[in-house]
């Protein structure tokens, strides 16, 4: 198993004043991560040289371009008449992971404070708007269970068997079931991980009757379960941490996240 983090966490390593991708690469290979998922962080105006630095870095580092990550927002998109672009901004990270040689991309289904009896069908249908370009790239889309109108098993779920490509499955946030679809972790785990082509790990506790992010094995999340649900289930992909906590220095957080991934997932 390939224990990697996103990009998106991954840029706590390194401060906000002069932060760039190679920077978070470096960080992340020095703490001993296996790969990593780009997608976030470029500059605004030298994206196409850093991202050839970043396949030649990852050579020389031994990091994996492990998946993509796409930050869309489909249901919003609809409602604001603005669907296309949006199609668009997943058409060009298709072929962003493709150029990185990466199997997936994560997506977002989106739909903030939107009605699901209004936008899921049409949520469904942009997606399958992108399952051609998916194809001809043959990256596979990952919807995630990330809030909104896809935040639970059953509506990634509802997404998958609508669309019925191979070129659409799940990314399974195990900490996602729980803070966004009030869904036990490893229900949430265990419902799709047939359709998982990738995986986000964070841990929560609760204080003050709210949900605190803290380092992966650090919480009261069953980790060590929601991994065995997925070996059991031949899941193929990486554990990628995403990692949210804003407690303590982030390199201590992650680099206690990571030795605690490989000591959970060696004992599930």
């Amino acid at each position: 198993m390939d224990f990697t983090i996103s990009v998106y966490g991954a840029h706590k390593l390194v401060p906000e004043e002069g932060r760039t991708v190679e920077k978070i690469m470096r960080a992340a290979a020095g703490l001993g991560f296996d790969g990593i998922d780009l997608g976030y962080y470029w500059g605004e105006n030298t994206k196409a040289q850093e991202m050839k630095d970043a396949k030649t870095l990852a050579e020389d580092l031994q990091l994996k371009l492990t998946n993509y990550i796409c930050g869309n927002n489909f249901g919003n998109a609809i409602a604001e008449d603005r669907l296309a672009a949006e199609i668009d901004k997943v058409k060009t990270a298709l072929d962003e992971a493709a150029e990185f040689g990466c199997k997936n991309l994560r997506v977002f289904g989106g739909g903030y404070d939107l009605e699901w009896e209004k936008y899921a069908s049409a949520i469904a249908d942009a997606l399958g708007a992108c399952v051609e370009h998916a194809q001809k790239n043959n990256v596979i889309m990952a919807i995630e269970d990330h809030g909104a109108l896809c935040k639970n098993s059953s509506e990634q779920l509802f997404y998958i068997t609508t669309v019925n490509s191979p070129f659409l499955r799940a990314t399974c946030d195990i900490g996602n079931y729980w803070t966004h679809g009030g869904e036990l972790p490893e229900q949430g785990t265990a419902a799709i991980a047939d359709m998982a082509v990738m995986v986000h790990v964070k841990d929560y506790v609760i204080i003050n009757n709210k949900y605190t992010s803290v380092p992966s094995g650090d919480g009261i999340i069953d980790l060590k379960q929601c991994f065995r649900i997925l070996r059991d289930a031949d899941y193929q992909g990486t554990l990628s941490l995403e990692y949210e906590c804003s407690i303590g220095e982030g390199i201590h957080g992650i680099s206690t996240s990571l030795s605690n991934m490989r000591r959970l997932y060696v004992g599930c």
